[in-house]
């Protein structure tokens, strides 16, 4: 009989990926459960992009420590950035943990697994490579399936541990990629999401002559894929070669994420950003001429050091003026070893919370504005799941990355099929058709 295997995560699609490998990896000796009570083997893995994942990470294990102290052989694991940050200093405030792995060290958890009643594992070093994690289908044919292209970051924005937690950007080898997405078609997935934390700088560190442009269009000849996604491409990598591709090839779906982080040229510049408002936003008049109908999501940081809020309110502006169909926004948070550490932060985290929720109110409307755009319109969706709120009724996600409900009429449409719909209505950040 296999043990059980419970797995937490917190952050990043990429850290999600990594803990779909993870459970693939233990999938001969482990079966998933979901709840801890009953695991053999608990493993979480960590984010540290803001403090709050990274505080959440402490209160879990300390909730842990009754099931340890119940069940001397439950296994108890911590990996991703948190991870690599702090290493053996997790065990030392936590010792009921018995392994600490770093967000390169994935491979070695079969190996720590079996010396865990042993010795306290740690290991959040640089050393792992792609081949050391071995070409696999992790995700068994899922309709919708997550591919990472490369990880870690060269950038050095100045708020962002990435570089610190995950490294210098390492591209994998488009052998790999290709390979992973075929297995995975084969099995039925008809949809992928590329991942990385700047995908359009992918490549410039290989030995081979490849691009992430070369890359996708390489994916996109993979028989039986229909649909391209990526996250998150950088717009100081921008060219015009991306936009022709992204706008020409019917594969890549008519929907880009393009982080903004702030609308101010001021607040960009203390960010190292490496671009201005004026040329994000010609960033996306350039596609847009090109696709009227490409959707944009973007990532935004309210009060960030010496911001003021004219400053915010450009910030808003931009929001208002390229038509998000949705942001992902939060409140600066401080990370150790950033050089926005070293600016004066002089807003409260009142005045923060304030302007958070009043550009959160003014994206809702925006989201309502574009949404209604697709009222009495016809879309293409790939039919994916049921509806959150009805059991009965099938939902898809069209090309733009935007969930769309069903009427009972298609209760008849098999999962995974491509169908064109009619939207009759909106809710607050779906379509209904």
């Amino acid at each position: 009989m296999k043990k059980k295997l419970y797995v937490r995560t917190y952050g990043c699609q990429m850290n999600a990926y990594d803990s779909v490998r993870i459970k693939q990896m233990l999938s001969q000796d482990y079966e998933e459960t979901d709840t801890t009570l009953d695991a053999d083997l608990i493993i979480i893995n960590t984010c540290s992009v803001r403090k709050k994942p990274e505080e959440k990470l402490f209160a879990v294990l300390g909730t842990l420590k009754p099931l340890k102290q119940k069940n001397k052989n439950l296994i108890i694991g911590v990996g991703g950035c948190v991870a690599q940050q702090y290493g053996s200093e997790i065990i030392k405030r936590v010792p009921h943990v018995d392994f600490v792995f770093g967000t390169h060290n994935l491979s070695l958890i079969p190996e720590f697994i079996k010396d865990s009643q042993c010795a306290n594992n740690v290991k959040v070093d640089y050393r792992e490579k792609w081949e050391d994690l071995p070409v696999t289908n992790p995700y068994n044919g899922a309709l919708s399936i997550s591919v990472a292209i490369s990880r870690g970051c060269n950038n050095r924005c100045a708020y962002c541990i990435v570089p610190q937690t995950r490294g210098p950007e390492v591209s994998r080898p488009s052998s790999q990629i290709i390979d992973e997405i075929s297995l995975s078609v084969e099995q039925g997935t008809k949809e992928v999401l590329l991942l990385g934390q700047c995908v359009n700088s992918y490549g410039s560190d290989l030995d081979e002559d490849i691009t992430f442009e070369k890359l996708l269009d390489k994916i996109s000849k993979i028989n039986g894929l229909e649909r391209i996604r990526f996250t998150s491409p950088h717009p100081k990598h921008i060219t015009d070669e991306f936009i022709d591709l992204v706008c020409s090839n019917p594969k890549i779906c008519r929907h880009v994420h393009l982080p903004l982080q702030a609308g101010s040229n001021r607040i960009l510049e203390l960010m190292n950003r490496k671009y201005t408002k004026e040329h994000y936003l010609e960033i996306i008049e350039k596609i847009r001429r090109k696709v009227p109908d490409m959707a944009f999501t973007t990532d935004i940081i309210v009060g960030f050091p010496t911001e003021t809020e004219s400053d915010f309110l450009e910030t808003v502006g931009v929001v208002e003026k390229v038509g998000f169909v949705n942001s992902y926004s939060f409140v600066y948070s401080p990370r150790p070893n950033t050089k926005s550490l070293e600016l004066k932060d002089d807003i409260s985290y009142s005045e923060k919370l304030g302007w958070l929720n009043f550009l959160q109110d003014r994206q809702y409307e925006v989201s309502a504005r574009v949404l209604k755009d697709f009222i009495g319109k016809t879309t293409s969706i790939l039919v994916d799941g049921y509806s959150k709120k009805d059991k009965t009724c099938l939902k898809g996600t069209n090309s733009q990355n935007i969930t769309v409900n069903l009427s009972k009429d298609y209760s008849n449409v098999k999962l995974g099929s491509i169908i064109d719909v009619e939207v009759k209505d909106i809710s607050r950040l779906t379509l209904k058709a």
